[in-house]
């Protein structure tokens, strides 16, 4: 052991400097989860001036997925999430403390089992599968708690013959914990972060440390790897905490400093009356991937799993609304402990505002950007009218009260499709109903605005214009006027203003009229109002 500590000496950090990890397992996508405990994990180390690394976790070769590493690389890239340490999509390392694929580090772990071997914390066991299997069962059987341990661990005591014959006879083996006897009440206090202390039973089990193709269990190889990488902080799904007592077991065996623990409650979803975990068989939203293809922006999901992990984050926001959310000052004690409820409004919201503040042009390159993988022929039309495109995201961005009606990039299509002819959809099922119920009148007041836009004038000046043209039709110029004398107008201002945005966008509600007008310009305008006018009237004259 004095060789493998002097290949991996003690990390030279400030004091207070704290180191973590993220350990993904590579099975498939990564889980929303563990992107929030990869964040949560990387703030904590970095805001203390510490040091996060990423170990990928691969001895369960079973249930390994080709190409899932460079998705696991690929969501921490997207995220922003960066380590210092660890594997690239390059296929080289950084970092002085690996290989960080556990696979990669057999030695390691065998050095390691060799060292309990000798203190006598460990020893080979030739259980068969089928003798498992009828421990297991009579166990069920006399309602005790299952697993290898006491009297069950059928190899425990076996002596060093009987280990010889069974080698001899090329039986497969694994080598399993000793594990030793409880002491009083056969409880333990271990610390945690977040819960405090808790106090739960001791492991009895003589839990499997390495496989029978020499490969170690999850429990052996954390337990070695973050000594030896020198974590002095592990955070981790709560799913965990039933084996916190063997993991400590074996930090204290190895006569090894325990690393502090946070075990975090897993995100969870409302299902009718009831809460559970994200689930990746029946929520795509617990897929990182999700969040990339439906365009949210990157800032927008790392300020929402904030919020979701520490409750000050939000008044801390408003509190600093320009601010990097990178000095937040997150701390894993505030986490809490009960699991944070998946909100998409609240997701949504928080987007919103982050695209709200953004300029038209980094509006535009982080839509093509999504485009360009997600949406090619809208990636085409975007890189073929992109002054046109920055016009359309500019209106109304940059005033006192910005345009926030962008939640995610793949709105973006749907949101400037009306700007494009070839795209324009004047009625469809949503709209009729509204066109339908238009008044005769309005068609001479839409031939008028068309004839006579000037994009010139100022916003006041062209929305004093329209009002006096819709007085001289009937229409009062506000709702006071209407209001105080309803039986002299044929209606309202706003009755005029719908009949635009119909006209102009195929949909009631739109961006600033005057904006959207003059972006379009004076052609496409006049086009689009004549046509108005005159379905109006032909509609009218059909009626008789």
């Amino acid at each position: 052991m004095d060789e493998i500590h002097q290949r991996y000496p003690a990390r030279s950090l400030p004091e207070g400097a704290r180191v973590t990890r993220f350990g993904p397992s590579p099975t498939g996508f990564i889980h929303i989860g563990g992107l929030y405990v990869s964040l949560i994990s990387e703030r904590t180390a970095h805001q203390s001036g510490g040091l996060f690394y990423l170990r990928i976790e691969d001895t369960d070769r079973k249930r390994e997925v080709p190409g899932a590493v460079e998705l696991i690389l690929g969501a921490l890239n997207d995220f922003g999430i960066a380590f210092d340490e660890g594997p690239s999509l390059a296929g080289t390392e950084t970092g002085a403390y690996g290989p960080y694929r556990q696979s990669e580090r057999q030695e390691l772990y065998q050095s390691v089992v060799r060292e309990l071997l000798v203190r006598g914390h460990a020893y080979a066991c030739f259980a068969t599968p089928e003798e498992l299997e009828a421990m297991r069962t009579e166990q069920n059987l006399r309602k005790i708690p299952p697993g290898y341990y006491g009297s069950w661990a059928i190899w425990r005591n076996r002596s060093l013959a009987d280990v010889q014959a069974a080698l001899a006879e090329g039986r497969s083996f694994v080598i399993r914990l000793k594990a030793p006897a409880a002491e009083g009440n056969g409880r333990v206090e271990l610390p945690d972060l977040i819960r405090g202390k808790l106090n739960v039973p001791a492991n009895n089990q003589d839990i499997v440390l390495l496989k029978a193709d020499g490969l170690p269990t999850y429990h052996l190889a954390h337990v070695v790897d973050d000594h030896l990488m020198g974590t002095t902080d592990v955070i981790r799904g709560d799913e965990w905490l039933s084996s916190y007592p063997v993991h400590a077991q074996l930090f204290d065996l190895l006569g090894w400093q325990r690393p502090r623990y946070a075990h975090i409650a897993p995100i969870e979803k409302n299902v009718g009356s009831s809460r559970r975990k994200l689930s990746k068989r029946h929520d795509p939203e617990a897929a990182v991937e999700w969040y990339s293809v439906e365009g949210y922006p990157r800032q927008a999901v790392i300020e929402y799993l904030l919020n979701l992990a520490d409750g000050k984050f939000e008044d801390w926001r408003k509190a600093n609304p320009t601010a990097d959310s990178e000095t937040f000052p997150l701390q894993v004690e505030r986490l809490n402990r009960s699991g944070a409820l998946f909100d998409l409004v609240k997701l949504s919201s928080i987007s919103r505002e982050v695209i709200g503040a953004m300029t038209a042009a980094q509006v535009y390159d982080a839509a093509l950007a999504w485009a360009q993988v997600h949406d090619q022929p809208f990636a085409e039309r975007l890189a073929a009218h992109a002054d046109y495109v920055r016009a359309i995201l500019n209106i109304e961005r940059g005033a006192a009260r910005a345009r926030k009606d962008i939640v995610k990039w793949s709105d973006v299509p749907s949101d400037t499709a009306y700007f494009f002819d070839d795209l324009f959809v004047p009625r469809d099922e949503v709209s009729q109903p509204l066109w339908d119920a238009l008044a005769p009148g309005l068609a001479a007041i839409l031939r008028e605005v068309a004839e006579g836009f000037d994009p010139t004038v100022d916003r006041d000046a062209w929305l004093e214009w329209v009002r006096a043209i819709g007085e001289k039709h009937g229409y009062a110029a506000n709702g006071k006027a209407y209001k105080a004398e309803p039986e002299r107008y044929q209606g309202q201002f706003s009755a005029i203003a719908g009949v635009l945005r119909l006209a102009l966008a195929g949909k009631p509600n739109t961006p600033d009229l005057f904006e959207v007008m003059t972006v379009m310009g004076p052609e496409r305008v006049r086009a689009r109002l004549s046509a108005a006018a005159a379905w109006i009237e032909a509609r009218a004259s059909d009626r008789g």
